[in-house]
């Protein structure tokens, strides 16, 4: 397999410990200039969608985003309201044996994405007895498979945990924080996800919570922030030619592209633990890995995001490279002065 994939589990605050059980058995996981968007006439189209009629007359309240996403994406007040500007309620579910899974709100841009879906009981009661969080918040709980297709051509990356938003309520909430090679676009959203299991103290066994099949469809589309700032400079990358092709970023994430001008060639050796060479493990680090990446802040404090996944793509005589994610809370952008990549600075005007 040429093209691969690098996962980044540091913004989740987790101990090394937890970040490698996680990877592992918790988050198993399988890339313009600025769109205009007047605020007025998202925020209309936000609370319209918040309505959901159904029958003869019948309607569905939904939750705001910004309730929805203040757990995972931040609630301070300045934070939902840019939540519920880019964020659009759902309010899709299925059931089946008893549980109710539920798509709540999604949040997206060019590239990345989050879902939140909660999972309750038709009955009321909690889900599981006494589950209790791991440190840093995140329920040891784990679907046999997981999957939300969103029409994406290209490869994609991200996280996907369990935490509970509201511990006072029976229902759990369930995130997929994901971001694409290639740009996003509208369409139709297909999630399918598969037993739920609940994970043993040493993270080996797995004891039933719910079994079944559950398939939710919902409208993949949403109010795209992104702004594009231009590339073309050329940078040094541990002693290689590199080009940096652009920056996108937004409230929501940010995405790197950029080009070595060397073909990356992996040796595809895995250990018997099925891990990376350490070959494989030393070029992913030279090309990818070891980028220097940081958002510089207008109150002079820098945030180091070197730590994002993306992708690593060899072709012949060079390696196409893709680094970004979903931020730890939203960004107010007006906030963000400008991004530096390998030493090269790129304002940021939203």
């Amino acid at each position: 397999m040429s093209n691969r994939y690098r996962d980044s589990m540091d913004r989740l605050h987790f101990t090394q410990e937890q970040k490698q059980e996680m990877v592992d058995r918790l988050l198993e996981r399988g890339g313009s200039s600025r769109k205009g968007l007047n605020l007025r006439r998202a925020a209309v189209a936000v609370a319209a969608a918040a309505v959901l009629t159904v029958g003869a007359g019948a309607a569905v309240v939904l939750t705001p985003a910004g309730e929805v996403f203040a757990s995972v994406l931040g609630g301070a007040p300045a934070q939902t309201e840019i939540l519920d500007w880019m964020g659009v309620p759902v309010g899709a579910s299925d059931t089946h044996n008893g549980v109710t899974i539920t798509a709540d709100a999604i949040i997206g841009d060019a590239y990345s994405y989050a879902v939140v879906y909660s999972i309750a009981r038709e009955d009321g009661q909690p889900l599981a007895e006494d589950l209790e969080p791991l440190g840093n918040g995140v329920l040891p709980l784990t679907f046999d498979r997981a999957d939300t297709s969103v029409g994406v051509t290209g490869g994609s990356h991200g996280s996907a945990y369990f935490y509970d938003a509201d511990p006072s309520e029976p229902s759990i909430q369930y995130v997929e924080k994901m971001t694409s090679d290639v740009p996003l676009e509208p369409g139709t959203a297909t999630a399918s996800f598969r037993n739920l299991y609940r994970m043993g103290k040493d993270f080996q066994d797995k004891i039933p919570v719910a079994e079944g099949k559950w398939k939710i469809r919902f409208q993949f589309s949403f109010p795209d922030s992104s702004v594009r700032l231009p590339g073309g400079q050329t940078f040094q990358l541990n002693g290689m030619e590199a080009v940096l092709d652009g920056v996108t970023i937004s409230p929501l994430s940010i995405q790197v592209d950029y080009t070595v001008k060397e073909e990356l060639v992996w040796d595809n050796q895995s250990q018997e633990n099925g891990r990376e060479s350490e070959h494989d493990r030393e070029q992913s680090y030279r090309f990818f890995e070891s980028l220097p990446l940081s958002l510089n802040m207008a109150d002079g404090s820098t945030v180091d995001l070197s730590s994002l996944g993306g992708s690593i793509d060899p072709e012949t005589g060079r390696t196409v490279c893709r680094k970004g994610g979903v931020f730890e809370e939203i960004l107010d952008l007006s906030t963000v002065e400008s991004v530096t990549v390998a030493g090269i600075t790129l304002p940021v005007t939203p």
